[in-house]
């Protein structure tokens, strides 16, 4: 009925601070980014909270991050938020034989996208606007509440049949 599944394996790498200077430009280091494929949050930290801003992959981590530190709409996302510490964590794949590198990171980013969004997080996409989402909050009996969370979000329809 479901076909084979993939089990995607990937390791978090440590957080590496965004730093932003008085005239509005980013920066990191980027000798603690590996040039390796995988996939990347661009986030806020304060205690134990972590905010994701933006979520996006990579088949080279490096290249790609720093390209988005030229990304005006990003930097702004990051300057926005209320609070915390300026982030960027990344995951690189564990590759299992026979699985292809750019179908696991679009997996693990399809699914971590839908996460964040699902915990009410605002994502800001490509295009540096904010993924739609619908929030959904259940009443009633609490019976639900192992399957179902009282308050949830869900990536809203593109396209909504009448």
């Amino acid at each position: 009925m479901w076909g084979k599944l993939m089990e995607i394996e990937a390791k978090w790498s440590n957080q590496v601070d965004i730093e932003i200077n008085r005239d509005g430009e980013c920066s990191i280091n980027l000798d603690l980014i590996p040039s390796d494929a995988g996939v990347y949050v661009f986030a806020r930290k304060y205690a134990n909270k972590t905010i994701p801003i933006y979520i996006g992959k990579a088949l080279n981590l490096k290249s790609r991050i720093k390209t988005h530190l030229n990304s005006i709409k990003l930097i702004k996302g990051l300057k926005e938020q209320p609070s915390g510490n300026r982030i960027i964590i990344y995951c690189q794949i564990i590759l299992k034989r026979g699985q292809n590198i750019d179908s696991a990171i679009k997996i693990i980013e399809k699914a971590l996208i839908l996460h964040a969004q699902s915990d009410g997080h605002e994502l800001i996409n490509d295009k540096g606007t904010k993924l739609p989402a619908d929030k959904i909050i259940f009443r009633g009996n609490r019976t639900s509440e192992s399957f179902a969370p009282r308050e949830m979000f869900i990536k809203k329809a593109l396209s909504r049949s009448k």
